[in-house]
């Protein structure tokens, strides 16, 4: 894959990533609004946020949810390449791609408490998670997106320089 087509597929996840944000939100306005629903749609935008930096990158991401750590626990070796990439000097967001990675982690946590509860307990997702919660994750997805949609930013203007 050429890095032209590895920033139209990063462009594709953020969009994806912005459009469940923009559904989080008609949700969480709704009278009843389903809190869970939005935590779990933030915690996708989020690491469709995550995996759009790596593809921007020209890494390739973890296809699993949970992107920092393997199943030994270990940091994944591609969000160590990640971490030690070099940005450009003008992506004033250098210093938040660790952030980003740790926003997926955290989130990743909820992921399958929000689309399902407490399966053994009977417990429904909707009973789990406040109005504030929600408010949070898409607080976190907002940034995410920010960050990940100023690197395509910056990618597009090396690329229009001849300079990519």
């Amino acid at each position: 894959m050429s890095k032209v087509e590895g920033l139209e597929y990063s462009k594709n996840l953020v969009e994806k990533a912005r459009n469940l944000v923009e559904n989080a939100e008609k949700e969480l306005q709704k009278c009843f609004g389903t809190c869970s629903n939005v935590v779990l749609s933030c915690q996708q935008a989020t690491e469709l946020c995550a995996k759009a930096i790596f593809k921007a990158t020209g890494l390739d991401f973890p296809k699993e949810h949970q992107l920092l750590f393997d199943q030994r626990k270990k940091v994944r070796p591609e969000v160590i390449e990640l971490l030690k990439k070099e940005f450009p000097k003008n992506f004033v967001y250098r210093d938040k791609i660790p952030r980003i990675i740790f926003l997926t982690y955290f989130w990743h946590s909820f992921y399958a408490i929000a689309k399902y509860g407490l399966n053994d307990a009977n417990i429904p997702p909707d009973k789990l998670f406040s109005r504030e919660d929600a408010e949070l994750a898409l607080k976190h997805a907002k940034e995410c997106i920010e960050v990940a949609d100023n690197l395509l930013i910056q990618k597009e203007l090396r690329k229009e320089n001849n300079s990519f």
